[in-house]
């Protein structure tokens, strides 16, 4: 049974359906060209960029940015060849990530309400948006330290490529550097290293007094200088390294 046989469609009332399915695709972090392609990949199982750009009306040189995004975000793949062919990764397994996502975030959440009322008006939480803002913010977090440095984080990498003589001159300065970060991922040098499947956000933690938790893809971010939210973030992070392994 294709996509159109289980939403009971027939091929004209596909493009409104579309516009239902995209928008929801755009809250969860998708831009409007990449939600629109990435259902036309699901709707063919797979194509080309010039068939899936036809096929969710995109322009074609939009149509190549938006599905290398795609694959970066880990929703497609690609095969080699003339021309590259894209499909889908498993549908129920995007499920289960945005859920493993949300369910991440919302303990977070979770584990900081209330903090307001108990502790009076800390300072503000700032948001900062944009993935090159959000990278020199960490920059400067890192080099504020003066006693321990904590990061959980999926885009390791990235942030070793951006600030690795960061983490080396912390070092220097005698501060203590613990990483959370997936299996097989190369890291600056640090004092502790834990390894954690599947990280949802990247959070960081200056000498348990400044604290920041960012979305996956680095684009947007919540950043406090409140003593107590940093620590809260800190014990949440440690705990989850804890029951992971069985402590």
């Amino acid at each position: 049974m294709n996509i159109l046989e289980l939403l009971n469609l027939d091929v004209g009332g596909i493009e409104n359906e579309y516009q239902k399915i995209a928008s929801v695709l755009k809250n969860l972090g998708l831009s409007k060209y990449e939600s629109r392609i990435f259902v036309a990949i699901v709707v063919k199982s797979h194509g080309s960029a010039d068939e899936l750009a036809e096929q969710s009306s995109i322009p074609r040189t939009s149509a190549y940015k938006a599905l290398l995004s795609l694959e970066t975000k880990g929703l497609i793949i690609s095969t080699h060849g003339r021309p590259t062919i894209y499909h889908h990764v498993d549908l129920d397994e995007i499920r289960r990530k945005y859920i493993a996502e949300l369910n991440d975030t919302f303990n977070k959440l979770n584990s900081v309400k209330g903090l307001f009322s108990e502790k009076g008006t800390p300072e503000l939480v700032y948001t900062i948006a944009g993935r090159a803002r959000v990278m020199a913010k960490i920059g400067e977090m890192i080099d504020s330290a003066t006693k321990s440095i904590l990061i959980s984080s999926p885009m390791m990498k990235d942030l070793r490529t951006e600030h690795g003589h960061r983490f080396k001159e912390a070092k220097n300065r005698d501060v203590e550097i613990i990483l959370v970060s997936e299996p097989m991922v190369k890291l600056p040098e640090a004092t502790k290293v834990y390894r954690k499947n599947d990280l949802m956000a990247t959070d960081v933690i200056i000498d348990a007094k400044i604290g920041m938790m960012a979305s996956q893809d680095l684009v947007l971010c919540g950043y406090s200088d409140n003593p107590f939210i940093a620590t809260h973030l800190e014990k949440f992070i440690m705990d989850s390294i804890s029951k992971k392994d069985g402590r």
